[in-house]
């Protein structure tokens, strides 16, 4: 299981560099420099609310994954919400990007990003890839 789990992850990883490629080429976007697993804050009041929406996620995720491993809540409410997380990190990121970031055009590849990625664990929940809902 952990083998599928970690192929299908290394699937959606190699498709959204895929797209990333793909429309930079197209749009002309210049590559962002940054470090891997880094967090590169347009700006001051980017880096607090990115903040507050991960320690946000983080406190609802221990409470969520509490409640699907001991009172029996379906794990897809967990994986619900989040896309819903994904949603709102890569919408703050792409409106800080469009309107404070010197490469405007650089919102594009984040909400292409994250449509792949929601399209991505969607399919998973939909199609049941992983025997969770049986």
């Amino acid at each position: 299981m952990w083998l599928e789990i970690g192929l299908v992850i290394l699937g959606i990883v190699i498709l959204v560099s895929i797209v990333k490629f793909i429309l930079s080429k197209l749009l002309k976007i210049e590559k962002e420099k940054k470090d891997f697993f880094s967090c590169d804050y347009i700006n001051e009041q980017h880096r607090k609310i990115e903040r507050w929406v991960r320690w946000s996620w983080m406190l609802v995720s221990i409470f969520l994954i509490y409640l699907v491993l001991y009172r029996e809540l379906p794990v897809t409410l967990y994986l619900s919400l989040f896309i819903a997380w994904i949603a709102t990190e890569a919408f703050v990121r792409a409106y800080f990007q469009w309107k404070y970031s010197e490469q405007p055009k650089q919102a594009v590849l984040t909400l292409s990003e994250m449509t792949v990625w929601i399209s991505a664990v969607t399919s998973v929940v939909y199609f049941d890839v992983f025997n969770f809902l049986t």
